[in-house]
């Protein structure tokens, strides 16, 4: 049981949601009492995946295919999918983009779940309960999400990425 979290970036260049998730991950491995991996994908993604290396986690993936140099929602489906049945994590985290809403909808399906989206906080209540807002922020609302691997995606700005701790992770290529 970890947790993962998918780091988006085009050509080499981070979205800085991301790094809000990866501090998000952080904190929810500690609340939770689980390992924290990331991962990101693309073509000639070791530069990122270093970086990525430099914080606070058990592994960093460079999930790596010529097919991925430009995004498409099949290919990061596909490839995310594959890596999610090797790792099994019980949580996927990923930053709430343009992007991610194309293909993690997807992703989740493929594991006979949903993505809950738009987390803007989240805490351990005899279980991970994760909260989003509804019409417009006016009310919030408790999921329990059930099932695993469970799929988020966070909020900007529901966490803050100069939170992020620093260490050094194992990078392995996928």
């Amino acid at each position: 049981m970890s947790i993962l979290v998918i780091l988006e970036q085009q050509n080499g260049q981070w979205h800085r949601i991301s790094w809000e998730t990866l501090a998000a991950g952080q904190q929810w491995g500690v609340a939770l009492g689980l390992p924290v991996e990331a991962a990101i994908a693309g073509k000639g993604v070791e530069g990122p995946a270093s970086e990525a290396a430099t914080r606070k986690l058990e592994k960093v993936w460079a999930v790596e295919h010529d097919l991925l140099e430009q995004y498409t929602a099949d290919g990061h489906t596909a490839a995310f999918e594959e890596l999610i049945r090797k790792t099994q994590p019980s949580l996927v985290l990923f930053p709430h983009t343009y992007q991610v809403r194309d293909f993690a909808p997807k992703l989740a399906t493929r594991f006979s779940q949903v993505l809950v989206s738009d987390v803007i906080a989240a805490r351990n209540d005899n279980g991970l309960v994760l909260v989003r807002q509804f019409f417009q922020g006016k009310l919030s609302g408790d999921i329990r999400p059930g099932g695993s691997p469970c799929f988020a995606s966070l909020q900007a700005g529901a966490w803050r990425a100069d939170q992020l701790e620093t260490g050094s992770a194992a990078m392995e290529t996928f």
